[in-house]
């Protein structure tokens, strides 16, 4: 079975695209390509099970997703999936360990795969600045109701410290996967298109609908300040609905900006960082990396 598997990494726009495939869903059935997004992989019949748990567990919650792709497989289809908690998750202990990003993804990535049957994989990933990513994983936390301190967060890994490359060369070394297409988030809407290419092979992109308005947005730090104040005057409030409600009232916006935990000149160095590990991806076996082209504009 040829698969084609959008795994994140979280907090790069994945929501994003996976709306993309949702509106077109229609356009991509016409043209041969069948697309199973969060959508259906975390609350339908098709809900991918724990890929932690037991083989024979997990072989039997995942039967009617194996039966579906097989279906489509035999129709000819173009296999694509989208699911980053494939990966792991933001919680502080899943996001990263020491200086490992997604420390358990590519035994997540080996399981899943194995589990479907999946022969020919061909991976899609997207990174961003670690330190702004870490900060974004942070805020997705606290947008769930895990209202945990910063300090708290990253207290077992050091930001600073992980690696994109890491992660890839073990997620191109799972025996399945025969390549990684990989893009900066930060390139995200100059690359659209040609990525959707990647995505989608052959077919045609003409009448696919995109949108540049963000599906995802974090909390403001205003507003996560004002939740903070009414747990703790009123501890038996969900926590979950408080920030939602701290979210309307102070909006993530320029009057509302979101919270920072990095310096300007952290963030400047992690950034030169960021580029030269990436540069050690560029020239790789399996990994093909698209990135703008001179002079591109935003394909949003």
């Amino acid at each position: 079975m040829k698969l084609h598997l959008h795994i994140g990494a979280h907090k790069t726009a994945s929501t994003h695209l996976q709306w993309i495939l949702r509106r077109n869903q229609a356009r991509l059935d016409a043209r041969g390509v069948a697309c199973l997004g969060p959508n259906r992989l975390r609350r339908s019949d098709l809900k991918l099970p724990n890929l932690c748990v037991n083989y024979p567990a997990a072989e039997r919650l995942i039967a009617p997703l194996v039966l579906a792709l097989q279906q489509a497989d035999s129709r000819g289809q173009r296999l694509v999936l989208s699911e980053e908690n494939i990966l792991g998750t933001t919680r502080a202990d899943i996001v990263a360990s020491g200086n490992r990003v997604y420390p358990d993804a590519d035994g997540q990535v080996r399981r899943f795969l194995d589990l479907v049957g999946a022969g020919d994989t061909t991976l899609y990933l997207a990174v961003r600045n670690p330190l702004d990513f870490i900060n974004s994983a942070y805020g997705q936390q606290i947008k769930g109701g895990n209202l945990i301190d910063f300090e708290s967060y990253v207290a077992g890994f050091d930001p600073a410290a992980l690696r994109w490359s890491d992660l890839v060369a073990r997620l191109v070394a799972c025996p399945a996967v025969v390549r990684l297409v990989m893009w900066r988030y930060e390139d995200y809407g100059q690359i659209l298109p040609e990525l959707l290419a990647h995505l989608l092979g052959n077919t045609p992109l003409s009448g696919v609908r995109l949108s540049s308005t963000p599906r995802q947005v974090g909390s403001s730090a205003r507003a996560i300040e004002h939740a903070r104040a009414r747990l703790h005057a009123n501890p038996a409030l969900s926590p979950k609905i408080v920030i939602a409600e701290a979210e309307d009232k102070f909006p993530k916006s320029a009057q509302w900006p979101g919270p920072q935990h990095f310096t300007p000149d952290m963030l400047a160095k992690s950034m030169q960082t960021y580029q030269d590990d990436l540069m050690t991806l560029r020239s790789q076996d399996k990994v093909v990396f698209v990135q703008p082209h001179p002079c591109a504009e935003s394909g949003l």
